[in-house]
């Protein structure tokens, strides 16, 4: 039973230490993949301000300032898309989606240079991001996921032009937005493929921890039954009995369950082996045995099934206790013991009985009528039985006081005290 409730907290440790295990390997995780995002967005934003710086450094200012409508780029065309095909070349290094500058003419801000290649947009009219207006108050400003239109979302980074100490305009860098989140996305795989195969691993663990356990469990039943069980019979040995009694004296006088405790010796068992050989002699003892544990299990418990004489051990050679709950009288302790000697001729040993004269010398102590003391029932069922020997073998004596007290001949023959029932063939 220790050994049960060892191995139940075993399992629930290693249950536990699993959860922890999982728990704080998720959490460095989520931990590491926080920090690494922090450190890509962290590389965006620098690679989108120094494009944009870079892109400024493209850009004549002077120029810039004077752009206030489409005919002033188309009178300087040579210059306009000398510098529109900078930025493009620079977009193309740089792996921007676009480059673009824009300023505020007349209320609104628009396009003066933009690298897409595919539509016109200068002097277009553009809705600003919160990017955008901190570069417009002349702060160089970087945001990740920060604008997301009709073409898909992007990172974007801008810096203010100057001019004369001026903000007259910013430029700005977009990057599509699939660097934070494909990361995002790896990291997440990476963390479930983490959990799933330390899962995987903690449950290889479980099973072989299991198989060991269940190898253990059934080494420690073998080394149980060889400790705690009679060979032969299959009965619990006297080893067994001694450390069960304390706990089912305990027991009896908790719940008020009193028991009989019957010590049997078998009478004339020498004849079987001197004359049949000790094969014969076992084969009697188990049939005594099973006999008297009608059930015949090897179980780990002397619980009683109801109407069986079946809490029984064999702690002798030919040497057996009986032991049967519920016993509360004298009286009801004669009816079992006459009860166990009238059976005792069955089919299986009337040859050994004929033959032989085998029979049972049965000594009767009840708990805790006659002591609450377990190590004295032994000695007052022994001394029964003792008398039981004495006064004609094959019959049953329930312990009395007067029995330490009498000399065999002055036992009387029909000792009501004793309860002498003789039953000699």
């Amino acid at each position: 039973m220790k050994n049960n409730r060892f191995q139940n907290i075993l399992v629930l440790s290693f249950i536990g230490f699993s959860v922890i295990v999982i728990a704080i390997v998720v959490s460095m995780t989520l931990k590491n993949n926080r920090e690494l995002h922090e450190i890509l967005e962290g590389s965006i934003r620098s690679q989108l301000i120094s494009t944009s710086i870079a892109a400024r450094g493209i850009l004549d200012a002077d120029r810039f300032d004077s752009y206030n409508q489409k005919s002033d780029t188309e009178d300087d065309a040579d210059f306009y898309f000398k510098t529109l095909g900078e930025l493009r070349e620079l977009q193309k290094q740089v792996g921007a989606e676009y480059i673009y500058a824009l300023k505020y003419i007349d209320g609104k801000y628009r396009f003066i240079f933009d690298t897409d290649e595919e539509e016109d947009t200068r002097f277009e009219e553009y809705d600003l991001s919160t990017v955008h207006e901190r570069a417009f108050l002349g702060e160089e400003s970087a945001g990740i996921m920060n604008v997301i239109d009709e073409y898909g979302s992007f990172n974007t980074g801008a810096v203010p032009i100057i001019r004369n100490g001026k903000t007259i305009g910013i430029i700005c860098t977009d990057i599509m937005d699939v660097f934070v989140h494909d990361s995002n996305a790896a990291a997440l795989r990476n963390a479930a493929a983490l959990v799933v195969t330390l899962a995987v691993i903690l449950a290889a663990m479980a099973v072989i921890m299991a198989l060991l356990l269940r190898f253990i469990r059934k080494v420690q039943d073998k080394l149980f039954r060889m400790a705690s069980y009679d060979v032969l019979t299959g009965l619990p040995n006297r080893q067994y009995l001694m450390s069960y009694l304390p706990t089912m004296a305990e027991r009896a006088l908790k719940k008020q369950a009193p028991f009989a405790f019957l010590l049997i010796d078998l009478d004339n068992f020498k004849r079987v082996n001197d004359s049949a050989g000790h094969d014969a002699g076992d084969e009697l003892l188990r049939h005594i045995a099973a006999y008297l544990d009608d059930t015949h299990k090897a179980g780990k418990s002397f619980r009683p099934q109801a109407g069986a004489l079946n809490v029984s051990a064999r702690i002798g050679g030919d040497e057996f206790v009986q032991i049967v709950p519920n016993v509360k009288s004298e009286i009801e302790a004669e009816a079992v013991a006459k009860k166990l000697l009238e059976n005792f001729h069955t089919a299986a040993l009337d040859r050994y009985v004929e033959k032989y004269q085998v029979g049972m010398s049965v000594g009767v102590a009840l708990f805790p009528y006659h002591t609450e003391n377990f190590n004295v029932l032994i000695k007052y069922a022994d001394v029964a039985m003792y008398h039981a020997k004495r006064k004609g073998k094959n019959t049953f004596f329930i312990y009395s006081d007067e029995m330490n007290q009498m000399d065999d001949s002055e036992q009387p023959e029909n000792s009501t005290t004793g309860r002498r029932k003789n039953r000699s063939k």
